[in-house]
C-alpha cells in the first residue's frame, strides 16, 4: 500500500451529477485527513471526458465514482474503465452509486477491474443517490449521506497511513460479476425498451443544445436535437434540460418506471463502506 501520497483524484461518471458528488466528497474528506492535499477531477460523463487514457503510480490516490445500471455498472462505459485506467500500484477506492433498489455486483464489479488494473484497494463503499427516472430516493445524497462519504474518505485515508490493503473479497457481490439485472414491468413479465430513445417537446424546447452536449453516448444531434443513436437511459439529458423538454414516452420504460414505483417506493435503503 502507498504511504506516501501527493495526488488525490475524483473521477466519476456521473450522468445526472449525484455520484460525482459523493466520490468528490469522499476525495475531498481524504485530502484533508492527509494535510490538504489538491483533488483532482475527472469528469467521465462525456464521449470527451473518456478520450484520454488515465495512468497512475504509486504517489496517488484515486477515487473512482460509477452508478449501478441494471444492478452492474453501465455496459457502455464499463469498457473505459477496464482498458483507460491503470494503477499501476496507486491507491485506489472503488465507489458505486445506486437509486434505492440495489447495487447487486456492480460494486464487485468495479473493485474486480481497479485490483485486475492494479490498484492496490484502500476501502470503497456503496451509496444512495435518487434514481434516474424514478422518484425513489428522491431527497439522496442528503447530509447524513454526505458525512458517509465523508467518513469513508477519513477511513481509507487512514488505511493508507496504516498500509492496511482491503481484499477484493471484503467487497459484497459476486467475483465476477454475475448478469444484469432483468427489467419488469406492471406486469411482472420483463420490460423491454432497450430501442427507447428520448422525446421532444417542441412547445417547450429552446433549442440550447444542452441535451445534445451532456450526452454520455454522443447520441443527440446538435443541429436538430434529435436522439439517432445509442441512449442508455441514463437521464441527462432530461436532468440538464433547463425547460424540462425531454421525456420518455416507450410503454416498456414507463411500465418498469410504474413498477419501481410501486415496490420501491417506501425502501429505505441505507449506505454501504468497505474499510
Amino acid at each position: 500500500m502507498n504511504y506516501n501520497v501527493k495526488r488525490i483524484w475524483a473521477i466519476s461518471f456521473s450522468p445526472t451529477g449525484s455520484t460525482a458528488q459523493v466520490v468528490f466528497e469522499a476525495a475531498e474528506r481524504a485530502a484533508a485527513e492527509l494535510g490538504g492535499l489538491p483533488v483532482h477531477t475527472v469528469d467521465l460523463t462525456t464521449p470527451f471526458g473518456r478520450e484520454d487514457m488515465l495512468c497512475f503510480g504509486t504517489e496517488d490516490m484515486v477515487f473512482v465514482g460509477m452508478p449501478t445500471y441494471a444492478g452492474r455498472l453501465p455496459n457502455k462505459i464499463m469498457p473505459f474503465i477496464r482498458d483507460m485506467i491503470k494503477g499501476s500500484g496507486a491507491s485506489g477506492i472503488p465507489v458505486v452509486t445506486f437509486g434505492g433498489r440495489n447495487f447487486d455486483d456492480s460494486l464487485a464489479e468495479l473493485t474486480d477491474l481497479m485490483e485486475e488494473n492494479g490498484f492496490k484497494l484502500a476501502g470503497g463503499g456503496a451509496f444512495v443517490c435518487r434514481h434516474a427516472f424514478v422518484d425513489i430516493a428522491v431527497d439522496r445524497p442528503d447530509e447524513e449521506d454526505a458525512s458517509r462519504a465523508a467518513a469513508l474518505g477519513v477511513a481509507v485515508a487512514k488505511n493508507i497511513q496504516a498500509g492496511r490493503e482491503v481484499a477484493v473479497s471484503e467487497f459484497p457481490g459476486n467475483h465476477p460479476a454475475g448478469s444484469y439485472y432483468v427489467p419488469k414491468g406492471v406486469d411482472g413479465q420483463p420490460a423491454v425498451f432497450l430501442k427507447a430513445k428520448p422525446q421532444i417537446d417542441e412547445e417547450k424546447c429552446v433549442h440550447c443544445g444542452r441535451c445534445a452536449e451532456i450526452c454520455p453516448m454522443g447520441s443527440i444531434e446538435k443541429d436538430t436535437l434529435q436522439a439517432t443513436g445509442i441512449c442508455i437511459k441514463c437521464q441527462a439529458c432530461i436532468s440538464h434540460c433547463p425547460v424540462d423538454a425531454r421525456y420518455f414516452d416507450d410503454t416498456g420504460f414507463l411500465s418498469h418506471k410504474r413498477m419501481l414505483e410501486e415496490t420501491f417506493a417506501d425502501a429505505k435503503p441505507e449506505n454501504l463502506l468497505v474499510i
